[in-house]
């Protein structure tokens, strides 16, 4: 019997942590991914394979995921194909959105995915009958509880730490788990590298890395700590530098702490070592 070869898709994202995520999304929806943690790197990959989708990240260090955009329609072009891009970003407002669809984007979703639009953009752009019919919203409320129920139950006690929110950005509990480990084992780098741009006041900079962190942070349910780094965030565009100032140490004192709540991850995979 004749199978249909399934469908691959490239995921760009300079953050390990969804990288990890998206990928496994894609697999409970049968749908084979590669990954690729800048735009060169996106770029070498389409020059030496085919994808029948690329989620192309906005904001990158290096090559942006515009510029990067704009490099693979050339690509494309000398492949004599056409591949549809997907542009995933934090910034939901309606004006950046049409300004990504303008500039050519097939679509955009907005961090952190939600699963079931993501299964929506695949079941749109790949080719019929590629991707794993979903589960419906019922099945999807009470698979959620069910993986609740199967986090450590230490969890609970995290300060600032939405269970829900966080689980629900991942397919399962292990993932979730998993992307809380990766998240708190960058916390101290991390968090050095936002304290030494200020000090260096490298303003630039450091608006983007806190605007990585923005994004992390949601990604796991921090939400108190993204809305702080997004408060930065926006200092940075404004150029408000003295509330950078005032505000920054409190951000990385709420940021540091999640190493220390999140120690017994480190401690359980040394244990199953």
């Amino acid at each position: 019997m004749e199978t249909k070869p399934q469908s691959r898709v490239l995921i760009v994202d300079d953050m390990r942590v969804n990288r990890m995520i998206l990928s496994s999304l894609l697999a409970s929806n049968g749908v084979l991914s590669d990954l690729a943690s800048s735009g060169e790197e996106c770029l070498q990959l389409c020059r030496e394979n085919k994808y029948d989708l690329i989620l192309l990240d906005h904001r990158m260090p290096g090559i942006d995921g515009v510029d990067t955009f704009v490099q693979l329609k050339e690509i494309f072009k000398e492949q004599g194909r056409e591949v549809p891009v997907v542009c995933h970003t934090v910034e939901a407002a309606k004006d950046n959105i049409n300004l990504y669809k303008a500039a050519g984007f097939a679509d955009v979703l907005i961090k952190p995915i939600q699963p079931q639009r993501l299964s929506d953009v695949l079941m749109e752009y790949l080719p019929e009958g590629s991707v794993e019919s979903h589960r419906n919203r019922e099945d999807e409320e009470a698979k959620l509880k069910v993986e609740l129920a199967k986090l450590p139950r230490w969890l609970s006690g995290v300060p600032g730490l939405d269970l829900a929110c966080g689980m629900g950005n991942c397919e399962t509990a292990d993932d979730y788990v998993d992307a809380l480990a990766v998240f708190a084992a960058s916390v101290t780098d991390k968090a050095d590298e936002i304290e030494r741009l200020l000090a260096e006041e490298d303003f630039s900079r450091y608006t983007l890395k806190v605007h990585s962190l923005k994004s992390m942070a949601r990604l796991v349910g921090a939400l108190s700590l993204s809305e702080a780094a997004a408060e930065m965030e926006a200092a940075g565009k404004n150029s408000d530098f003295d509330v950078i100032r005032e505000k920054t140490p409190k951000l990385l004192s709420a940021y540091r702490a999640y190493a220390d709540h999140l120690s017994p991850l480190s401690e359980d995979a040394e244990g199953e070592s």
